[in-house]
């Protein structure tokens, strides 16, 4: 719904899908993360194999979900949205929690 920013949050996809719902009455298809579809497009035009991709970000319903619904790993940090506490009541389980991401690379060249 909102897109966190440094100045606070702004409208997101879902704050558009929302309007356009509420004033027609349908809803719109979409796109991007979590659902198969990116998923399923980015291993196409990369290549990559899906157990040795991830998805890194800090939101655990779009960026870790992309990966942990869809066979790939799902990794976030928690320099935005989400935050420690919201993990004990989430639906998602992330593969990985970082403070951030140069911890995660710091971590991962270990």
């Amino acid at each position: 719904i909102n897109c966190p920013t440094e100045d606070g949050f702004i409208p997101d996809c879902g704050s558009f899908c929302a309007a356009i719902t509420l004033s027609t009455g349908k809803t719109p298809k979409y796109v991007g993360k979590p659902f198969p579809e990116t998923v399923e497009m980015i291993l196409e035009k990369t290549g990559a194999a899906r157990e040795r991709t991830a998805f890194v970000g800090d939101r655990l319903y779009t960026d870790v979900a992309a990966g942990v619904n869809n066979g790939a790993a799902g990794l976030l940090v928690l320099t935005g949205e989400t935050k420690r506490e919201d993990l004990g009541h989430a639906k998602v389980r992330p593969d990985g929690v970082y403070l951030s991401l140069k911890e995660m690379g710091e971590l991962l060249r270990g």
